[in-house]
């Protein structure tokens, strides 16, 4: 998978995860794994459908969320579930906390990192945190303006 350079780490991962369960080592998922993995920021299932097709890659939407899934259980993705009753996803490596707009849905990232490692450090009885996502709910300056302009 020489187009993959830059994504070798997950690029393995992903191979020996689908090696691990018996499943195809398919051109398609791997480049959706390469397109999810050049998202800056939050992705749903349709962007990446989108980003695909721009670049002439052609493939089904059942492909891109059954790859998805796949690479959500790998552990290269994670799912995140805001209140837009959408999922997205980023890239399961990047830690940080979320802010988020009632207004516009606006999600933006910020680095918490005191109040995120406080968070993965605590103990809870019969329960193993995986990881921490942090969502602050609010209302962006944009919209804050909007309202106070009327």
């Amino acid at each position: 998978m020489q187009y993959l350079h830059s994504h070798n780490e997950e690029v393995e991962t992903f191979t020996n995860f689908l090696a691990l369960k018996r499943l195809r080592k398919t051109p398609e998922r791997f480049e959706i794994l390469r397109c999810a993995l050049d998202y800056n920021g939050h992705f749903d299932a349709d962007c990446l459908y989108h980003s695909m097709e721009e670049k002439g890659y052609h493939v089904s939407k059942a492909t891109i969320y059954n790859t998805i899934e796949l690479l959500c259980s790998s552990g290269i993705i994670r799912r995140l579930l805001f209140d837009t009753h959408q999922a997205r996803y980023e890239r399961a490596s990047l830690t940080h906390s979320h802010l988020i707009c009632t207004e516009c849905g606006e999600i933006r990232e910020i680095n918490l990192e005191e109040v995120d490692k406080a968070l993965a450090n605590i103990k809870i009885s019969s329960f193993t945190p995986v990881y921490v996502s942090t969502c602050i709910y609010g209302i962006c300056d944009k919209c804050r303006k909007k309202v106070e302009n009327g």
